[in-house]
């Protein structure tokens, strides 16, 4: 009998915890997974290609036998797979992105407990500035709404650099946004929550 791969041996000790819950559910998923059915005796006689079978999710009796280590092989795959990506995601942000300047961002009394950092890129060819916003600790807008990041002036808003959500689960929220304006005369940014059906822009992060 294939021995069912360890989940320890296949993700590893150094994985944060977030991600490691995420991955254990995957692992256990597919370990619990129901074997593709197989041809019945008439049918596994006739030499079918694989290309013909892999639609149908059919295996041969044969080959299972022989290779059914090959099943485990693939969930050992699929696991690190996952891994992979999730360590590749995390790289990204941090490594991709070169900021040329960085402006922190604290909350207001609507949101006393947010805080934010911006991160401005090179300007682009095409004459947008992109951004990377690393919001931490803002609870969601609610009830339909959700937040929007402008560039200001004296605490006014003069331009809108994009919008986002929040997680009612997630204490950190990253986004990409880009601003297509001079940033001339500009004093900083504000981010002001929006409802529908409402005129008011609540300003509830500024730097």
């Amino acid at each position: 009998m294939p021995r069912t791969p360890d989940f320890d041996d296949l993700v590893g000790v150094d994985v944060p915890a977030k991600e490691r819950e995420r991955l254990r559910r995957v692992h256990d998923l597919l370990v619990q997974a129901d074997q593709p059915p197989e041809l019945s005796p008439e049918l596994d006689a006739v030499p079918w290609p694989d290309e013909a079978l892999a639609p149908l999710s059919l295996r041969r009796r044969t080959r299972e036998r022989r290779h059914s280590w090959l099943g485990w092989a693939a969930v050992a795959a699929a696991i690190a797979l996952t891994a992979f990506i999730i360590g590749e995601g995390r790289g990204t942000q941090s490594s991709s992105f070169q900021a040329v300047a960085k402006r922190a961002m604290h909350g207001t009394a609507l949101a006393p407990g947010a805080k934010a950092t911006i991160a401005v890129g090179a300007r682009g060819r095409d004459g947008n500035w992109p951004m990377l916003v690393d919001v931490v600790d803002l609870p969601p807008a609610g009830d339909g709404g959700y937040y929007d990041l402008w560039l200001s002036r004296d605490g006014k808003p003069i331009a809108l650099c994009g919008s986002f959500n929040t997680g009612a689960r997630s204490h950190e929220t990253i986004v990409r946004l880009s601003a297509a304006y001079s940033f001339s005369g500009i004093t900083g940014w504000i981010v002001t929550r929006e409802a529908p059906g409402t005129k008011t822009r609540q300003v509830v992060m500024t730097t």
